[in-house]
């Protein structure tokens, strides 16, 4: 009875339609309507270990975990919540990441923004993610070991072959946790750049292993 009321409120102050059905959105995942949310699909398999990413990747990352592909009504559900700002999609977002089994590690790291994105954008993305995975896999989460220190271009409006420049020394640990396994939470990956930065960054810090755990993966 409580969630029927909550979602009548919701109809009748926001009354939004769904941008891929033009249904009525549900309050819980809106702008999206519940059955095309629920149409979202998951790899079969989450865990890779191999792939074509930026060529030293796999050399600083022991596992991919991604909860599905960077395509359709996750692709856009991602947009709306990275550049449209609506945070509660961000929120379920991070519970399908969360759905999925967690590698072996000790903590969890979102990917950080450098502190005038930050600003800009009022949140970051990865932090978010990170939280709902953080909460239903018991795992600690640190939101201050990894820092952004330079800033840099957006990533998704340069080239594949410039990514790894832009970020490159763009990242700094600030404190020693030497010996333990940690798990790198971003939104998505595409070539590998960001991750493979960071990954690197942290294994200098004398990480001893570190898996990339992203909701969506390009294939």
């Amino acid at each position: 009875m409580k969630l029927s009321l909550r979602s009548l409120l919701y109809d009748l102050v926001f009354h939004e339609k769904c941008p891929v059905c033009n249904g009525d959105s549900h309050f819980k995942y809106s702008p999206f309507c519940e059955f095309c949310w629920n149409k979202i699909e998951a790899f079969s398999s989450h865990r890779i270990v191999r792939g074509k990413f930026y060529n030293d990747f796999w050399n600083y990352i022991v596992s991919l975990n991604s909860f599905g592909a960077y395509e359709g009504l996750l692709k856009e559900a991602i947009h709306c919540f990275k550049y449209g700002g609506i945070k509660r999609v961000g929120r379920e977002l991070g519970k399908l990441l969360a759905s999925i089994a967690p590698p072996k590690i000790d903590l969890l790291i979102p990917v950080p923004l450098h502190i005038n994105k930050l600003r800009k954008r009022e949140f970051n993305q990865s932090a978010i993610l990170a939280k709902q995975c953080a909460d239903a896999w018991k795992i600690p989460l640190s939101l201050t070991l990894l820092i952004k220190v330079k800033e840099t271009k957006d990533q998704a409006s340069l080239e594949a072959r410039d990514r790894h420049s832009n970020v490159k020394n763009a990242y700094k640990v600030t404190g020693l946790m030497k010996e333990i396994k940690v798990g790198l939470v971003d939104d998505v990956v595409t070539t590998g750049a960001t991750l493979m930065e960071c990954a690197k960054t942290l294994k200098k810090a004398g990480i001893k292993e570190v898996h990339a755990i992203t909701l969506a993966r390009t294939i």
